[in-house]
């Protein structure tokens, strides 16, 4: 299995019996994100997916036919149910007997921005980070949904942050929040984290006017004229 699942499932907490699991936590994780790539992104996909001996074995599933299963109504199934994979999505918010893969959201946010900036020359002379906000449309009551006048419907604001084709953050954010939220406590992560990888680098951080921001712009000068930082 991939080096970059296991990082990532090192930031989840497993207390499960080991004798009674048929799916490991990387294993889960793989047929979720696996999933994903495919463009099977709803979880009753998996519904079908599950018997997929392809998948199977990319999730490093012993018997990919899943015949080797502990319950004889599953055989043919190798991999997790939807129902499973729907628990392991909603154990950070639930404590229950059937909820317990809890994970440490700073752990994973770390793990994604070290895989993330893995795929960085590490003797770049020059490093752009390029700034977004992108308004997401919903089309339901999900908690924290604002109008935003600008995009005409509710929606959603992540902050995106991309060096060249490569991302290094997507944090979720409400529309009622100012399109600059929370970039300077991203940027210091994501500094450090380049830094690390590509010492020499010139650091160019990139945005649009939606950012023109003193707390970003520390070398700016009040006149409003934009500066590379």
């Amino acid at each position: 299995m991939a080096r970059s699942l296991r990082a990532l499932a090192a930031g989840f907490h497993d207390p499960r019996d080991a004798r009674f699991v048929e799916h490991s936590l990387p294993q889960l994780l793989a047929q979720r994100l696996y999933g994903l790539t495919l463009g099977c992104e709803y979880l009753h996909d998996h519904a079908t997916l599950r018997r997929d001996p392809l998948l199977a074995t990319a999730c490093d599933k012993v018997d990919p036919l899943g015949l080797d299963r502990l319950t004889p109504a599953r055989y043919g199934a190798a991999l997790a149910a939807p129902a499973t994979l729907n628990r392991l999505e909603l154990s950070h918010n639930k404590t229950t007997r059937c909820h317990k893969l809890a994970y440490d959201p700073a752990a994973v946010e770390q793990c994604l921005l070290t895989l993330g900036v893995r795929g960085l020359p590490k003797h770049a002379r020059e490093v752009v980070l390029d700034l977004d906000a992108m308004g997401h449309l919903i089309h339901g009551t999900q908690a924290g949904r604002h109008f935003s006048a600008y995009y005409d419907g509710y929606c959603y604001l992540p902050l995106y942050v991309f060096c060249g084709a490569v991302p290094l953050w997507a944090q979720r954010r409400t529309a009622a929040e100012d399109g600059a939220a929370g970039t300077v406590p991203a940027l210091e992560k994501i500094v450090a984290a380049v830094r690390q990888r590509c010492p020499p680098a010139r650091l160019i951080v990139r945005a649009d006017a939606g950012f023109c921001r003193e707390e970003i712009r520390p070398g700016a000068q009040r006149s409003g004229k934009s500066q590379n930082s």
